[in-house]
């Protein structure tokens, strides 16, 4: 199932990259948070193990922190001995595990229009299969793109001098992962501008877009959170109990 009928004329064959070398400082812990065990298992796998349920045979880089690199090999290649598993290193922010996962998905030769490439973030371990295939199809559709939902509440933006406006909800929305880009998309937006060339990058679809390609966008799911601080897990907790009826 990793070769897929796409718009153009050959198969396009979908990766999936995992990134999972934060350090979860704001989750706290003796370990990062994607190591810890959520119900049975390691926050690590659970979204990995949604995407090899429907492409047992695509490839799957996980972008892990050094202190950790073989503790989560030695995880990884036990929970799914028989997956096309590559590993990486990842950096201090974000953007720079995202340059690292480049470098792999390029010495891959992954990066060409044959190829469409999820990035997701491992604290979010309930991607449906559902939404997995959306975002994956939109990319292979429109060459880019990112999940999310309308947010729910009021927001505004703070102005100088403390002052503040509000902002019309119905045009924000709260993006999520996963987000999936054509390779070749990838390959380009990499050569004219590095991930890491703005702290301002925080997602790859602000990166693709400041790179100068349009980013279409997906609906994503509530229950595709991400957990950040303690209340998550709790939350993620009872969502998976609730799941298990």
């Amino acid at each position: 199932m990793g070769l897929l009928w796409g718009p153009s004329p050959y198969f396009v064959m979908r990766a999936w990259v995992q990134l999972a070398a934060g350090s979860g400082s704001r989750f706290g812990g003796k370990h990062p948070k994607q190591f810890q065990r959520l119900s049975r298992k390691p926050l690590l796998l659970y979204a990995i193990e949604t995407f090899l349920r429907l492409h047992p045979t695509s490839p799957v880089i996980v972008v892990l922190p050094l202190a950790y690199f073989r503790y989560g090999e030695k995880l990884l290649r036990e929970a799914f001995p028989t997956a096309s598993l590559h590993l990486a290193v990842g950096g201090m922010s974000r953007s720079a595990s995202t340059e690292a996962a480049l470098h792999l998905l390029e010495q891959l030769e992954l990066l060409s229009s044959e190829h469409t490439i999820a990035f997701h973030d491992a604290a979010r371990p309930f991607p449906s299969p559902a939404l997995v295939e959306r975002t994956f199809a939109a990319a292979e559709s429109s060459g880019a793109v990112v999940c999310g939902l309308p947010v729910s509440f009021s927001v505004r933006i703070v102005e100088q001098g403390g002052h503040s406006q509000a902002l019309p909800r119905e045009k924000i929305w709260e993006i999520q992962t996963p987000q999936a880009f054509r390779g070749d998309i990838l390959k380009r937006a990499w050569r004219q501008l590095a991930p890491t060339a703005d702290p301002a990058f925080t997602d790859e679809g602000s990166w693709i877009e400041a790179a100068g390609f349009p980013i279409s966008l997906v609906l994503g799911e509530a229950s595709n959170l991400k957990i950040t601080y303690p209340s998550d897990w709790e939350i993620a907790r009872l969502w998976l109990k609730r799941k298990s009826f």
